[in-house]
């Protein structure tokens, strides 16, 4: 594996992270840019708050795409490494795409979709638990407990190795950074999308 790869994968899973999905969905239905309204996130969750889960439903699959196909090329130039790479490069492109101006989203479905690339058996079981607790609770709740289970289930299938240092890595740098988004809002008076049982 080169740095030559390596930086190619960066590059390509950044360019798969700057196509701006949910703009492309949401122009279809008369909104021009969810980062000027809702709570401001080019975004599911946003999409979802204002589109209907019907409509919004293309933007999950393929924000999720965005991750696994940026971490597929990795795996296919560099192995287990170049996978990371693109992996990253990704989760970097949707929260800080050049063509929009680098104000992307959250990031957490390209976080979802590299994760599905990288480490399949803890996603399977992170899988599981989102929908047993979405099943008894609701979808947000769900997502928090995948995300608390995924690098327990990282660890027991494939060690405490790159796979674990990834993923424990990632979900602080995307949580994080959702933090920081939520402040923002808070402190403009925006409150955030919930997810709603019915």
């Amino acid at each position: 594996m080169t740095y030559a790869w390596l930086a190619a994968a960066l590059a390509v899973g950044y360019a798969f992270g700057c196509i701006p999905f949910a703009n492309l969905v949401a122009r279809r239905h008369g909104i021009a840019d969810l980062r000027a309204v809702g709570d401001l996130n080019p975004g599911y969750w946003n999409a979802r708050a204002l589109l209907g889960s019907h409509a919004a439903l293309p933007i999950l699959l393929l924000d999720a795409a965005k991750g696994a196909a940026g971490a597929g090329f990795g795996l296919a130039v560099g192995g287990l490494e170049g996978a990371v790479v693109g992996w990253i490069g990704a989760i970097l492109g949707h929260m800080f795409p050049a063509p929009m101006g680098f104000r992307g989203g959250r990031s957490l479905l390209c976080l979802a979709g590299g994760a599905i690339v990288v480490m399949p058996l803890a996603c399977v079981v992170g899988g599981v638990v989102l929908l047993a607790v979405r099943w008894r609770f609701d979808f947000a709740r769900g997502i928090q407990a995948c995300l608390i289970v995924a690098p327990f289930a990282a660890w027991f299938f494939y060690g405490a190795g790159l796979r674990l240092a990834i993923a424990v890595g990632l979900l602080l740098f995307v949580g994080v950074r959702s933090y920081l988004a939520d402040r923002a809002l808070a402190r403009a008076g925006i409150q955030k999308h919930q997810d709603e049982r019915a």
